[in-house]
C-alpha cells in the first residue's frame, strides 16, 4: 500500500471538496462569514419555496433553514469541515463496497460525459427506493439534462438511506447536506474524478480495511495541523483530530497478539499452528506461571476492547486473531462472526466520524469472510459519545428512568444514573477516561434493559434516543481480558478546563499526558491477569513527571515486553513505545528491545518491523545504527539488518524490580550491572553539591545583550558577590545563557541587566501587577559553578564557570561547597561514565536539574590528584581556544600576530616527543630559520600549536574516560575512545572534520580551512582600523562612545607609523573609488605595518590564494556577511550601502554618534556621486566613438549613478534627524532606528 498516494487523494479531496462547499453555499445566499442578507433568505409559501424569484419545493425550505440554523450554531468553517467529511467518507465507502462486489457500480461513468451509473439508471426508470415525495422530485429533475449534479446528489442520498451498509454504519445526512455537494464534483479533476482512478488507490487497496484507517488519518492531518497551530486549550470539537495517530499493522499485530494471543495460548499450551502463524508473539523468559494465568471457560467468555478505537485498525486486527481461533476451534464463519460481534470485541471512541469507519471497516471484514453479512442484521459493539441530555427537550433524567426501566429501578438505581449522565454531559472532552461508579444490581438492570428494548418490535422514540448512552455505561463498565490502544495524545497544557480537572483529580499519576492516562484506565478495566497492550511516546519511560505512574507499574503490574522505537513510526522527533503489561505483580524478566539508537534518527516504520523480526530470530545480532540511510533506501518495504561486533545490543532480558534501584525509577532496561551497582552504592550528586535552575528573565530581548553590544566600561567582570557587584554602580555583568556543545570553558558571550541588584529584572510585572520574571536561587549568583545546557542537540556538555555570572534557566549550573571538587567533578560529568548513566536517567535531549541531580556522586580518592590535572590542563587548553577569538571578551590579539619563536620552539620539541613515543628514539632536527614576517610561516605555526593542543585536549578526555573506567570497573562495557568530531575547541570554523582517504569505515580526520584563519586576521585587521583594537597593546582599545583625541592618535608598531580611522567609517568598495580609507587599501596598509614592507606582497598573494578572490572582492562581496555571523547577528560594523551595493561604508557602532550618517552622506557619498557624474562624462564626451565595452561600462555608471543618487534621498533624511542612541539598548533596537539606509541584518 503506497501511503503516500493515499495522503495526496485524502489531503487533496479534502481541500476539493471544501472549496466546492464553500462556492456552493455562497449561491445559498450566505457570505464568508456566515451571514445572509435578508433578501438572500427564502420564504415559505403555499406549494412551495420561493428563493431569489424562483419556486423550490416546499422541503428546499425547511433544508435551507437547517444549514443557516447549523451555521448559526457551530459557524461556517465547521459547517465546511462537515459537509466535507460527510461527502468524503460516505462516497469512499461506497467505492469500497464497489470494490468488493458488496454493492452495483453505482459511482462509476456510464458515458465520456462523466455521468455516474446511478444517475444513467434513474434516466432508464431504475431509481433506488425513497419516499414518494422525493421520488416525484427526482422524476421532475431528470427530465433536465445540465441538472445532473442535482440529480446526482438526490440519488446518492437515497441511495446511501437504502443500503443496509452505509445506513448502519453512517446513518442518516444531516437534512441540509445535499445542499451542500459542490457543483463540480462530477467535473473532470474534481472528487469523483479523483475517486473513480486508480492513479491514487489501487484495487489492492481497495480489499484492505487498513485503507480505511489510512484515510481517515490523512483526511485529518491537515484538520490536525489546524488546531496545533492554535494557541491555547483544544475545544472539545477539537480533541478527535488533535489526539488521533494511525498505528503500523505490524506494530498492532505486536499488540494483539502478546494480549489476545497469549491469553489464549496460556489457555490452550498445546496448540501450535496459530503460535507459529504470530510472528510477532514474544516469547517470554520462561513460561507463565499458572497462577499468573487469566483463565475463561468458552470462547465467548474472552472480552477483548479498543477504548480508543479510531477508525477501527486495532478493533480489525483483533478480529482477525479472534476468527483464526474460533475457526481453529470448529465454529462456522458465520457463527464466528456473530460470536465476535456479540460476544468478545467492543470498540469506544470520543469521534463519532471514527466510530463510523470502524463499524463500516469491522463489516466490511466480516463481509470478506462471509457475504451474508452484507444485509448489516449483526453489528459490531463500537460506542461513540452519546448526544448530550437536552432537559429542555427531554425533562428531567429522574423522570425519564422509569420509563426506561418499565418501573423496574430503585432509588440506588436512579442516583447512580443520574451521576452517569451528569458526567456524560462533559463526554465530548472526556470520551473512555469517564469513571461510572456503578454497583453491580445497577449494571445488571442496564443490562437486562436494554437486551428487552433489543427484543422489541417497536421502540418508543425517546428510548431509542437514549440506548447508546446506556450502551456506552456499559462498555465502560465491563471487565476486559485484553486492552488493546493507541490512545490519544494530548499534553496537560493543551487540556481545556474540563478535562484538566478531570484528569488532576480521578488520574493523578499520570495527568501530565493524556496518553498515560489510558495506562491507568487500561488498568481500570481489565481482570486481574489481564494484559493491555498499547503504543505511545517513550517520554513515560524515563520523564521525572511520570515517576509516581511508573513506581505503581513496577510494583504493582507486569511489564511482559517493550518495543523501544526511534523516530519513524509517527514520524515524530521523540519516538515511540509499544508494549503489554498483565495486571499482576511478577518476579519473571520482561523482554525489551531497543530498536533505535537515538531518537532523531529517522528509520521506516516498515524497516523497524523488520528489525524486530530479525531481533526475533537471532536475539544475539547487534546492528551499527550509523550505516543506515533513510535517504538511500530503495525500497522502504524490504531492509536486511546486517550484523556489526561494534553495533548496539538489540534484545535484553531485565527484572523490572532493578528499575527501582534507580533514581526516579526510569525503565532502564538496558542498564548493566555494574551500572547498577554504581546507582546503588553511591548517594545522588544532589547529596554532594546543589545542582540549580537559573533566572528567568520573561524578555530577553529586554534584560540580555550580548557583551559587544553595550559599552565595555558599563560591564562588570569578576565579582564574586552580589552586594559588591551592586555596589560597583555598573549595570551589565556576565550571563550563562548555556549555548551549544562545548566542553571545559566557554559560551561566555551574554550579560544581563543587574543593575542596583537586579533591581528592574525583580520588579517586571504584567498589567495586573504580576510578577513577570523569576529570579531563582539568587543566593548562588556570581559564585563559580560547572553548568550545562538545558536542552542539547545531541551530547551533552559540561563547563566550568568562574565567579562573576549570573546563571539563565537554560543554562542548569552546579556548585560546591569545597572549591576542590569542581575540578573532578567536571571530569567526571564529561566522562563517558556519566554519559552511560544519563542515558537512563535522561535519554531525551532535555536534561533538567532533576536528572543531572539523580547521577550518582563520585568518591573522590587516591585518583584525584591526577584527574585534577589533566582536567586543569582541559580547562586551560579550551580557555586559551575560548579567548583567540574576537567573540571573548578576555580576546588580546590575534592568533597569527601571537605567534613567535617560542611558538616555533614548542612545535619542533613537540614533533620530536611524539616521534620519540611512537619510535622510542630521539631525534635531532635540523631547524629552518623562522619567519615571522611571513603570513603563510604564521598559518603553518599556527596550525603545527593548535594541533598540538587539539591532540592533547583528545589525549586528555581519553585519559579521563580511562581513569573513570577503571575506577568504576567498566573496562568489558565502555571504551575511553572520544570520536575527534566531540573534541570542543576551533568551533569557529577553522577546522572540519572530513571523511579518512583509508575509507568511510575508518575514523574522520581533521582538516584546516585556511580561508577562515584569514578571514579572522581581516575582521582583527578592521579591528585596528577602527580602534578597537590596538597593534601594540592586547585587548580592547576603543569599545565606548567619544574617544577621546588621545585615543585615535597614531602610534608607533615596529617602528611603522599606524593611523586609527579617524570617523570609525571605512569604505568597502572597488578600488577605483577614489577613498583613501577605503578597507582594501587599508588592509595591504595593514599587512605592510604588521609585518613588514619587504614581504607585504608576498603576504597579500598568499592572503588571496588562502581567500580564492582578492581582498577587494573579499570586502565587497564577503566581509559584512562573516561579521554578522561572527557577532551573531549583532553586528558592531553597521552597512550603509545603496540598493545593489554600488556604494558601501561600515561604521564603528561604538563610535557612532547624532552626526554621523550626515558625516557619511558628506564625506563618502556626495563626493562618490560627484566621481561617478565625471567618470560618466568623460566616457559621454566620447561617445561616438566608444566601443561596445565602453558602451556598456557608461550604462552600468549611469545605472549606479541613479543608485546613489535615490540612496542619497533616503540618506538625507535620516541625516537630518541626527539620530544618536543609547548602546545599552542593543543592536537590534538601534539599528531598527536607521531603516533601510541600512543593509538587513537578517
Amino acid at each position: 500500500m503506497d501511503t503516500n498516494r493515499i495522503k495526496r487523494f485524502a489531503t487533496e479531496a479534502r481541500n476539493i471538496l471544501k472549496a466546492g462547499i464553500a462556492a456552493k453555499i455562497m449561491t445559498l445566499g450566505f457570505d464568508k462569514k456566515g451571514n445572509v442578507a435578508e433578501e438572500h433568505r427564502p420564504q415559505l409559501m403555499q406549494g412551495g419555496t420561493l428563493w431569489n424569484g424562483k419556486l423550490y419545493t416546499e422541503g428546499f425550505y425547511y433544508q435551507w433553514i437547517s444549514l443557516f440554523n447549523r451555521v448559526q450554531q457551530k459557524g461556517i468553517n465547521e459547517v465546511y469541515e462537515e459537509a466535507a467529511y460527510t461527502w468524503f467518507n460516505r462516497l469512499c465507502a461506497i467505492r469500497i463496497l464497489q470494490k468488493n462486489n458488496l454493492c452495483s457500480p453505482v459511482l462509476q461513468y456510464a458515458d465520456a460525459a462523466r455521468t455516474p451509473v446511478i444517475v444513467d439508471e434513474a434516466r432508464q426508470g431504475h431509481l433506488p427506493p425513497m419516499k414518494e415525495e422525493l421520488r416525484r422530485r427526482i422524476v421532475e429533475l431528470l427530465d433536465d439534462d445540465t441538472k445532473v449534479t442535482e440529480q446526482f446528489a438526490l440519488l446518492i442520498t437515497a441511495w446511501c438511506h437504502d443500503n443496509p451498509i452505509i445506513n448502519q454504519c453512517f446513518g442518516s445526512m444531516a437534512d441540509y447536506t445535499e445542499l451542500l455537494l459542490p457543483n463540480d464534483i462530477l467535473a473532470e479533476g474534481k472528487f469523483m474524478d479523483m475517486l473513480n482512478h486508480t492513479e491514487f488507490i489501487t484495487d489492492e487497496d481497495f480489499q484492505s480495511p487498513e485503507l480505511i484507517g489510512w484515510l481517515y488519518q490523512f483526511y485529518i492531518s491537515e484538520r490536525k495541523d489546524e488546531v496545533f497551530a492554535k494557541k491555547g486549550k483544544f475545544e472539545a470539537d477539537e480533541i478527535p483530530a488533535a489526539t488521533q495517530i494511525f498505528t503500523p499493522n505490524w506494530i498492532v499485530k505486536y499488540m494483539v497478539q502478546n494480549t489476545v494471543g497469549r491469553i489464549y495460548l496460556d489457555n490452550n499450551p498445546y496448540e501450535t499452528a496459530l503460535q507459529k502463524k504470530w510472528q510477532y508473539l514474544v516469547e517470554p523468559s520462561e513460561k507463565t506461571p499458572a497462577e499468573n494465568i487469566l483463565r475463561y471457560e468458552e470462547l465467548t467468555d474472552l472480552k477483548v476492547a479498543d477504548l480508543a478505537c479510531g477508525s477501527g485498525h486495532i478493533l480489525n486486527e483483533c478480529f482477525d486473531l479472534l476468527y483464526d481461533l474460533y475457526i481453529a476451534e470448529g465454529y462456522g464463519r458465520g457463527e464466528a462472526i456473530e460470536n465476535i460481534f456479540k460476544h468478545n470485541l467492543t470498540g469506544v471512541d470520543i469521534d463519532n466520524r471514527a466510530k463510523q469507519l470502524a463499524t463500516f471497516a469491522l463489516l466490511l471484514k466480516a463481509c470478506q469472510k462471509d457475504a451474508s453479512f452484507a444485509d448489516a442484521h449483526c453489528l459490531p459493539h463500537v460506542w461513540a459519545m452519546p448526544k448530550l441530555w437536552d432537559e429542555e427537550k427531554n425533562g428531567l433524567v429522574r423522570e425519564f428512568l422509569p420509563h426506561f426501566f418499565l418501573g423496574q429501578e430503585n432509588q440506588t438505581h436512579v442516583n447512580e444514573l443520574i451521576a452517569c449522565f451528569d458526567l456524560m454531559q462533559h463526554a465530548d472532552s472526556l470520551g473512555s477516561i469517564m469513571k461510572f461508579e456503578l454497583s453491580d444490581s445497577t449494571r445488571l438492570l442496564v443490562k437486562q434493559t436494554i437486551k428487552y428494548w433489543h427484543n422489541q418490535n417497536f421502540i418508543p422514540e425517546a428510548i431509542r434516543a437514549q440506548l447508546p448512552a446506556f450502551e456506552l455505561i456499559l462498555a465502560l463498565t465491563e471487565k476486559y481480558h485484553a486492552l488493546v490502544m493507541n490512545p490519544p495524545y494530548m499534553g496537560a497544557g493543551s487540556m481545556n478546563e474540563v478535562l484538566s480537572k478531570y484528569v488532576k483529580k480521578n488520574y493523578s499519576n499520570s495527568k501530565t499526558d493524556l496518553m498515560v492516562v489510558f495506562m491507568e484506565v487500561c488498568i481500570l478495566h481489565l481482570y486481574e491477569k489481564g494484559k493491555y497492550g498499547m503504543i505511545n511516546l517513550p517520554s513515560w519511560l524515563f520523564l521525572s513527571s511520570f515517576e509516581a505512574l511508573r513506581k505503581d507499574l513496577i510494583s504493582n503490574y507486569h511489564i511482559d515486553s517493550l518495543l523501544h522505537m526511534g523516530r519513524g513510526i509517527f514520524g515524530i522527533d521523540w519516538g515511540s513505545t509499544a508494549f503489554v503489561v498483565t495486571k499482576i505483580k511478577s518476579r519473571t524478566k520482561g523482554i525489551y528491545f531497543k530498536l533505535h539508537e537515538r531518537n532523531f534518527q529517522h528509520i521506516y516504520f516498515t524497516h523497524i518491523g523488520q528489525l524486530f523480526l530479525q531481533v526475533q530470530k537471532n536475539h544475539e545480532l547487534k546492528y551499527d545504527f550509523t550505516t543506515y540511510r533513510d535517504e538511500d533506501v530503495t525500497n522502504i518495504n524490504v531492509y536486511t539488518f546486517k550484523h556489526s561486533d561494534n553495533g548496539l545490543k538489540l534484545y535484553f532480558e531485565a527484572n523490572q524490580s532493578d528499575f527501582e534501584k534507580i533514581p526516579g525509577c526510569p525503565i532502564g532496561y538496558w542498564i548493566s550491572p555494574n551500572i547498577l551497582r554504581i546507582f546503588t552504592s553511591n548517594l545522588a550528586l544532589s547529596a554532594v553539591a546543589s545542582p540549580c535552575v537559573g533566572l528567568q528573565t520573561a524578555d530577553n530581548a529586554r534584560f540580555l545583550r550580548l557583551w559587544f553590544e553595550v559599552s565595555r566600561s558599563r560591564i562588570g567582570f569578576g565579582f564574586e558577590n552580589a552586594a559588591s557587584a551592586a555596589q560597583s554602580g555598573l549595570k551589565w555583568f556576565p550571563h550563562n545563557k548555556g549555548g551549544g556543545f562545548r566542553r571545559w570553558y566557554g559560551n561566555q558571550d551574554y550579560i544581563v541587566n543587574w543593575e542596583n541588584d537586579g533591581e528592574e529584572l525583580r520588579n517586571f510585572v504584567d498589567d495586573k501587577g504580576k510578577l513577570k520574571s523569576r529570579p531563582q536561587n539568587i543566593n548562588f549568583y556570581f559564585k563559580k559553578s560547572i553548568s550545562w545546557p538545558k536542552v542539547c542537540s545531541d551530547n551533552i556538555s559540561f563547563r566550568v564557570y568562574p565567579n562573576g555570572f549570573i546563571f539563565d534557566c537554560a543554562a542548569m549550573s552546579m556548585f560546591f561547597n569545597n572549591n576542590k571538587e569542581y575540578s573532578y567533578y567536571l571530569g567526571y560529568l564529561n566522562s563517558k561514565i556519566t554519559k552511560k548513566m544519563l542515558e537512563v536517567l535522561s535519554p531525551t535531549l532535555n536534561f533538567e536539574v532533576g536528572q543531572i541531580s539523580r547521577i550518582p556522586s563520585c568518591n573522590i580518592n587516591d585518583r584525584f590528584t591526577v584527574i585534577d590535572t589533566v582536567v586543569r590542563k582541559n580547562i586551560t587548553i579550551s580557555k586559551q581556544d575560548w579567548d583567540s577569538h574576537e567573540s571573548s571578551w578576555d580576546f588580546e590579539t590575534n592568533p597569527l600576530l601571537a605567534v613567535d619563536e617560542n611558538t616555533y620552539t614548542d612545535n619542533l620539541n613537540y614533533k620530536i616527543e611524539q616521534y620519540k613515543r611512537k619510535t622510542g628514539e630521539r631525534i635531532f632536527i635540523n631547524a629552518a630559520k623562522s619567519r615571522p614576517d611571513n603570513i603563510k610561516w604564521r598559518v603553518e605555526q599556527y596550525k603545527k600549536k593548535w594541533e598540538r593542543m587539539f591532540n592533547q585536549l583528545h589525549e586528555n578526555e581519553e585519559e579521563l574516560n580511562r581513569q573513570f573506567i577503571e575506577l568504576y570497573g567498566l573496562q568489558d562495557e565502555l571504551t575511553p575512545d572520544v570520536p575527534i568530531d566531540e573534541i570542543t575547541i576551533l568551533q569557529q570554523g577553522e577546522i572540519s572534520f572530513v571523511p579518512s582517504a583509508e575509507g568511510e569505515d575508518t575514523p574522520k580526520v581533521m582538516k584546516w580551512n585556511d580561508d577562515v584563519i584569514i578571514k579572522q586576521l581581516i575582521s582583527y585587521a578592521v579591528g585596528c582600523m577602527m580602534g578597537r583594537y590596538r597593534l601594540d597593546k592586547p585587548g580592547l582599545h576603543i569599545a565606548h562612545p567619544e574617544p577621546t583625541a588621545e585615543e585615535i592618535a597614531p602610534y608607533s608598531y615596529h617602528g611603522r607609523k599606524y593611523d586609527i580611522d579617524d570617523d570609525g567609517i571605512l569604505p568597502l568598495m572597488n578600488s577605483d573609488c577614489g577613498f583613501s580609507d577605503n578597507a582594501p587599501l587599508r588592509m595591504a596598509d595593514f599587512v605592510r605595518i604588521a609585518f613588514g614592507e619587504e614581504t607585504q606582497v608576498e603576504n597579500l598573494n598568499y592572503m588571496e590564494q588562502c581567500l580564492g578572490k582578492t581582498l577587494e572582492q573579499y570586502f565587497v562581496k564577503d566581509f559584512w556577511k562573516d561579521h554578522k555571523k561572527m557577532y551573531q547577528n549583532r553586528p558592531i560594523y553597521w552597512l550603509f550601502a545603496s540598493k545593489k551595493g554600488t556604494f558601501q561604508v561600515i561604521a564603528y557602532m561604538h563610535r557612532m554618534n547624532a552626526y554621523t550618517v550626515e558625516r557619511i552622506r558628506a564625506k563618502y557619498l556626495l563626493p562618490f556621486i560627484e566621481h561617478l557624474e565625471q567618470e560618466i562624462k568623460k566616457l559621454d564626451m566620447r561617445r561616438a566613438e566608444l566601443t561596445t565595452k565602453e558602451s556598456k561600462q557608461l550604462q552600468t555608471l549611469q545605472k549606479q549613478l541613479d543608485e546613489c543618487r535615490e540612496y542619497h534621498e533616503r540618506l538625507q533624511v535620516v541625516a537630518e534627524q541626527a539620530i544618536s542612541f543609547d548602546l545599552d539598548d542593543g543592536v537590534v533596537v538601534n539599528y531598527a532606528k536607521f531603516g533601510d539606509v541600512l543593509q538587513k541584518i537578517k
